[in-house]
């Protein structure tokens, strides 16, 4: 009798504590759509481009680029710049006077005081070759800029990969398994590594430190512990190449078929053989954005893979005709002038405001568009 009322008993608090738990996977699953909600409210995604520059950095213009107020008309005496690419072009890691499209605008300017130097930045965070493509197409192109400047090589390189917190299937071609900032859209499971658990059980390990977050890239030791469950791959398949080849041509195409200059770059980055173990511990694309099947790749798979998309962008630039900056040699891999993988500190941003500013004066760039008649706003080659 003893007995079966202690069944019942351990029932009836087993039965409780179902309860509870399933009150508290509501109440979790109810609060994170209510932060989305008011997210997405505050800061409407572009349909075609994903999150845009007005939520990631300062000094944003009505138009939504990265510099100063800018009208579709262009006025006399003048050169128009644009710059494309990820949040290394839009220097999300920043202040705007740190970032390297306002330092070439004060660059150019200083070296060629009678002229009016406009520098717009449109870069973004996440923006992939296919992302600057769209972004060219839709809202930079009508502002008929006299050059654009364009490098992009990681975002590529992770959209290789399917981490399961930014991916909803395997790698395609197009890019549309890899949803990035908008992975949290398929719900909350995408916080976990382990999306079988109960949300209240991730709770209460996350509140103990047990549960590493995939989206917290900045904790050194979060990313380590993402890692360690992780296996590293010296030779993953780059699987994105092809595509990163054709959207770069894709958008040297559009450029020169509206008779802009184009300059292009290849990007930065840390990695190095020989990175000290406080070096190490700034990186996170590997483990956090190419997570892939309990594989992401080593430290010599990130620095063969991003010499190849480097190279591929080189390879564009040379059957196309259009000069090409080597960015990535000349800014050295040392924690002076990178803050992570990729992202730059200011010395690296004047680098590449010096080359850059360098290419345009070589190109004779000024002069010539200057030097136009009155309403012609064709670019020179």
């Amino acid at each position: 009798m003893r007995a079966l009322a202690v069944l019942s008993m351990l029932a009836v608090v087993g039965l409780l504590a179902f309860c509870g738990l399933w009150i508290a996977e509501l109440l979790l699953e109810r609060s994170f759509a209510d932060s989305l909600y008011k997210e997405v409210r505050r800061r409407p995604p572009h349909p075609f481009l994903q999150v845009m520059p007005s939520g990631q950095v300062d000094h944003v213009n009505d138009q939504g680029f990265r510099g100063d107020p800018i009208t579709l008309d262009k006025s006399a005496n003048s050169l128009r710049i644009f710059t494309l690419g990820g949040s290394t072009t839009l220097g999300v890691s920043n202040p705007y006077q740190e970032s390297y499209p306002y330092l070439l605008q004060q660059e150019l300017r200083s070296r060629h005081p009678g002229v009016n130097i406009e520098v717009q930045n449109a870069g973004s965070a996440w923006y992939t070759t296919a992302h600057s493509l769209v972004n060219y197409e839709l809202r930079v192109r009508r502002f008929r800029p006299d050059v654009i400047v364009f490098f992009e090589a990681i975002n590529d390189l992770t959209r290789s990969f399917a981490p399961p917190w930014y991916s909803v299937r395997d790698f395609a071609p197009d890019y549309s398994h890899y949803l990035g900032p908008y992975a949290r859209f398929a719900g909350p499971q995408t916080e976990f590594i382990d999306s079988s658990t109960w949300l209240a059980i991730h709770a209460a390990k996350r509140a103990v430190g047990e549960d590493p977050n995939p989206f917290n890239q900045r904790d050194p030791d979060n990313v380590a512990r993402i890692a360690a469950r992780l296996r590293p791959n010296d030779s993953p398949d780059f699987r994105s190449l092809p595509s990163y080849r054709e959207f770069y041509q894709t958008l040297i195409d559009a450029v020169r078929a509206d008779h802009h200059t184009l300059l292009l770059a290849s990007q930065p980055f840390i990695y190095r053989a020989d990175l000290s173990a406080e070096e190490h511990r700034l990186l996170f694309f590997a483990p956090l954005m190419c997570a892939d099947h309990g594989t992401y790749p080593s430290l010599p798979a990130m620095i063969n893979g991003m010499r190849l998309y480097n190279q591929a962008a080189r390879e564009l630039a040379r059957t196309n005709h259009v000069p090409f900056l080597d960015f990535e040699a000349n800014v050295p891999k040392t924690t002076g002038f990178f803050s992570d993988d990729v992202h730059l500190r200011r010395p690296a941003n004047e680098i590449l405001a010096r080359m850059v500013a360098d290419a345009v004066d070589a190109e004779g760039i000024v002069d010539a568009v200057v030097g136009r008649p009155r309403g012609d706003i064709r670019g020179v080659h």
